[in-house]
């Protein structure tokens, strides 16, 4: 495989202008933290030799489509590692695998890590935040293997290389992100065969579902099907389905989506289905540390696979709302905004084309 000569190449004397290995400390010392978000360069240089070590290994464990590094798997599997150690850093209560967890602190820590990933890849010559990412990641980019196999495959060997260099779970995290802009720079730099802002967009999504997503247990070889017996976690699903069952009101062949209230009376006067989470259930899922999205896009998905013929967003203007929630978290942004995105990305697989504010079953 490519990846550990390429690297070996590119940084003879280190990462970027010396940042990563101390070299020219009198500068580092006077950049302010606005600037040079590596710290220390004793910190910055363990990442680096930590990163390289994982590349070592990763080198013979590379996922390969056509028997070449598929650009948009690599890409997620470094950051969803890199987002798991930062939610063992910020969650440190047991969670049952797979169950979304919702926190402020992931949040402000992902905007972080996202930062720290932007620098290295302007340091490459690429300014990832130059324009709005792109909302949709093209088919032959998406990521080919879920979160759980990720973990399953990678997460014991990164988490005991981490270990070694002597890094915690949050400098762990901060490693992840210079193995992504690696691998951003071999598929983006080098083989140019994944748009830059398509690979930033991966690797902001795989940060977050990292994060927000309890992994399995470390020493653990659960594949996905494996942590779908958890008893608990079956508990979870079987909720989901059944407030989602619940969840759905009104008749008719569309779907009328926007803020809570509009659709619904939109629904209710002109016919329509529309779906409603009473405010208790809501704060019961939280609490049981599900996010209640799950259920919103439950009754989407089972509306889409029945075929309903339309789908309408009222009162709201679609590619506007896009534009505006483009440099955004995707889970801060409200219901509607989210199943904007879960409709871009996908409605079109089940026969649905976008005509203004609705989808209509083609």
């Amino acid at each position: 495989m490519p990846f550990l000569d390429f690297f070996k190449k590119s940084n003879k004397k280190g990462p970027a202008k010396g940042a990563q290995t101390g070299i020219n400390k009198g500068q580092e010392k006077q950049r302010s933290t606005n600037d040079n978000p590596l710290g220390s360069p004793e910190q910055a240089k363990k990442r680096y030799e930590a990163a390289m070590e994982f590349l070592k290994f990763f080198q013979e464990k590379t996922p390969l489509l056509n028997g070449r590094p598929h650009a948009g798997t690599v890409l997620s599997i470094a950051a969803r590692l890199a987002g798991t150690s930062l939610f063992r850093a910020i969650n440190k209560q047991e969670v049952e695998p797979g169950v979304v967890v919702l926190s402020e602190e992931v949040n402000q820590a992902y905007l972080q890590l996202m930062k720290l990933f932007a620098y290295y890849c302007k340091q490459a010559g690429i300014d990832v935040m130059a324009k709005p990412l792109t909302q949709e990641v093209p088919d032959q980019d998406k990521p080919l293997m879920d979160l759980s196999r990720t973990q399953a495959e990678y997460q014991d060997q990164y988490n005991a290389i981490m270990q070694k260099h002597g890094l915690d779970y949050l400098e762990s995290a901060q490693a992840g992100m210079i193995i992504c802009s690696m691998f951003f720079n071999y598929h983006c730099i080098k083989n140019k065969d994944i748009d830059p802002f398509v690979a930033t967009m991966i690797v902001g999504m795989g940060v977050v579902e990292g994060a927000k997503t309890s992994p399995t247990p470390l020493g653990s070889k659960a594949s996905s099907t494996d942590t779908g017996s958890n008893s608990k976690g079956n508990q979870a699903a079987d909720l989901i389905k059944t407030v989602a069952g619940t969840s759905s009101s009104g008749s008719g062949e569309r779907l009328v989506l926007g803020e809570k209230f509009t659709a619904m009376k939109e629904a209710m006067d002109n016919g329509g289905k529309y779906i409603l989470v009473h405010p208790e259930v809501k704060n019961k899922l939280q609490q049981a540390g599900i996010d209640p999205y799950l259920i919103y896009s439950t009754v989407l998905i089972k509306q889409v696979e029945a075929k309903i013929s339309q789908i309408d967003f009222v009162d709201v203007d679609v590619e506007g709302l896009f534009q505006e929630w483009s440099n955004k978290p995707q889970d801060q942004a409200p219901v509607y905004v989210r199943q904007m995105y879960w409709l871009k990305e996908n409605a079109e697989k089940y026969g649905y084309q976008q005509i203004g504010n609705s989808w209509k079953l083609k």
